[in-house]
C-alpha cells in the first residue's frame, strides 16, 4: 500500500488520528488542538477530517511532492501527516 494511501485509511479513524498528532510531539499538537477547538472538534476528528480532504481534494502532482518529501524520513507516515495538516493549521479564516 501507498505511504499515503496507509496514511489515509489510518488516520481518517479518529482515535488513530489522534495519537498519530500526539506521535509527532506536543508542540504540533497543541497548535493541531487549538485549530480543532476553533472549529468545535477534537483533535482527531479535525485530523481525521483534514486527511480526508486532502485525499479528496489534491492532485497527483501534490501527492508526487508529499512521496517525494516523505522518501528517507525516519518515520514518513508521521512525517506526511505532519505535511498534510501543516497548511490547515496555519490557514486563517
Amino acid at each position: 500500500m501507498c505511504l499515503i494511501a496507509e496514511i489515509v485509511h489510518s488516520c481518517s479513524n479518529e482515535k488513530v488520528a489522534q495519537a498519530a498528532v500526539a506521535s509527532i510531539g506536543s508542540d504540533f499538537a497543541d497548535k493541531v488542538g487549538a485549530r480543532a477547538s476553533a472549529y468545535g472538534m477534537s483533535i482527531g476528528a479535525f485530523t481525521a477530517r483534514a486527511v480526508l480532504q486532502f485525499d479528496q481534494r489534491v492532485g497527483e502532482d501534490e501527492r508526487k511532492l508529499l512521496r517525494q518529501a516523505m522518501r528517507g524520513a525516519d518515520q514518513p507516515i508521521l512525517f506526511g501527516l505532519h505535511r498534510i495538516l501543516q497548511p490547515v493549521i496555519e490557514t486563517v479564516d
